[in-house]
């Protein structure tokens, strides 16, 4: 390599990159449910391990430089997994973006001393402008990140694959000058390495914002049009009920005097069939629920309204108002899917008698606990690739937006699902929701 020759990185500032990046994305994810203590005592041991680490990892041989690499991202994620809440897919995703700021403190800073101050790492004026640049930078990434809202992160597998691609190509790109300078991306001057190395960590960060964000958007928007659509619905049940109601208040006269009729029919026969039509006068009714939620209440009454349609019972015991964490839109997929599922199933089952959907919310210590039971007439087989179940549908591309969906929206609350066919033969699905801890009852 031609020109000025510039030392790397000291493997101690690179550490500081890496717990300040760390301890950036601790605060901006932090949640209430998050333990303090835990927090502070992670961090505390996780400087001089990192730097410790770090040190080690230096005087290992230059095959041994990218799974060192690997290992430090190992330990980053340990860091961040255990002072935050533990949750693995978090765990990761932060990770990704944690990894890539420190590489981009890591550089800028020692590109800025050796430009402003010495090439010797260990003189005060160096350390100096270290923890300048470090606090600088830091602080400005923390106000960034604090934007995006990290404390509701719930992200998908995709939204982890497409991050890690990301921060691959943006640590491949920006070391690649470290690893062969005849390729053509490459600088030959040590000088230009370290600016390509800043700037292509500065694109890589700008690249996992924009995805962020872009996440964030598409999210949002399905939840707006999810909230637009349950609101669509309850003023349609607001209607159907006033409806309801001025037709009760119509044919209040005509319901007496049937009434007075059958009292006084005396062949059974006629009465037995007088009665059954006033039942039927009054069933269209027997669909509307109130169970403290006003979002269940509009799926309860629709899912009630296609039983009854479908000569399906649907016997509720709906502790609504234990919902009130979830969003509309995790609401409709785990139980509008999960009621959907149970429709379709017991709509199979031939005695009329069998044809009852049970459903069940209610509080359980810390968790909020839903179960929904339904006939079968033959028990699902599970598939070995997902651990799910095999669809039934005739058209297989229709299958993955109910139980999947289900299973998906629980894992975002740190939540489990089981299904599976009862010793009674019929199938239950069964969720159990943490009660987030600020709105437990004391």
């Amino acid at each position: 390599m031609s020109g000025e020759l510039l030392p790397d990185i000291p493997r101690l500032w690179t550490a500081v990159a890496e717990w300040g990046a760390c301890l950036v994305y601790v605060l901006a994810a932090w949640r209430s449910t998050d333990s303090v203590r835990q927090a502070v005592v992670v961090l505390t041991a996780a400087l001089p391990a990192i730097a410790l680490y770090q040190l080690l990892a230096g005087a290992l041989p230059m095959w041994a430089w990218l799974p060192a690499m690997v290992g430090a991202v190992v330990l980053m994620w340990l860091v961040l997994n255990l002072a935050l809440d533990g949750s693995v897919r978090r765990s990761t995703y932060l990770v990704v973006r944690a990894f890539v700021v420190a590489e981009l403190v890591a550089s800028l800073q020692w590109q800025v001393s050796l430009s402003l101050v010495t090439a010797t790492p260990s003189t005060t004026s160096a350390i100096i402008c270290l923890v300048a640049v470090d606090v600088a930078l830091l602080g400005l990434v923390l106000a960034v990140e604090r934007r995006q809202k990290h404390s509701d992160l719930s992200p998908t597998a995709g939204d982890i694959a497409v991050s890690a691609a990301i921060a691959a190509i943006t640590f491949a790109l920006s070391n690649l000058s470290f690893v062969s300078t005849t390729t053509p991306f490459s600088a030959r001057l040590s000088r230009e390495i370290f600016y390509i190395r800043t700037l292509v960590n500065l694109c890589g960060y700008a690249v996992l914002y924009a995805q962020r964000e872009t996440s964030r958007q598409v999210r949002t928007a399905q939840e707006l049009a999810a909230s637009r659509s349950l609101l669509r619905s309850q003023y349609n049940q607001y209607l159907a009920s006033k409806r309801a109601m001025d037709v009760v208040d119509r044919k209040y006269h005509d319901l007496r005097n049937l009434v007075t009729a059958i009292r006084g029919e005396a062949d059974p026969r006629v009465r037995r069939d007088q009665l059954d039509e006033l039942e039927a006068s009054v069933r269209p009714y027997a669909a509307f629920t109130r169970s403290g939620s006003p979002v269940l209440d509009v799926i309860l009454t629709d899912k009630g309204q296609v039983c009854a349609e479908q000569g399906i019972t649907l016997r509720t015991m709906a502790d609504g108002a234990a919902l009130g964490f979830l969003t509309p839109m995790d609401m409709a997929a785990i139980l509008g899917n999960g009621l959907d599922n149970a429709v379709e199933a017991t709509a199979k089952v031939t005695a009329p008698e069998d044809r009852v959907i049970r459903l069940d919310i209610r509080v359980r210590r810390a968790f909020v606990v839903i179960e929904i039971e339904n006939p079968v007439v033959s028990a699902p087989v599970r598939s070995h690739a997902s651990g799910l179940f095999t669809t039934t549908k005739s058209d297989a591309s229709q299958h993955g937006f109910g139980l999947a969906s289900i299973q998906q929206t629980v894992a975002r609350y740190e939540g489990q699902m089981s299904a599976g066919t009862t010793t009674h033969g019929t199938f239950l699905l069964r969720v159990l929701l943490p009660v987030p801890e600020d709105i437990r009852p004391a």
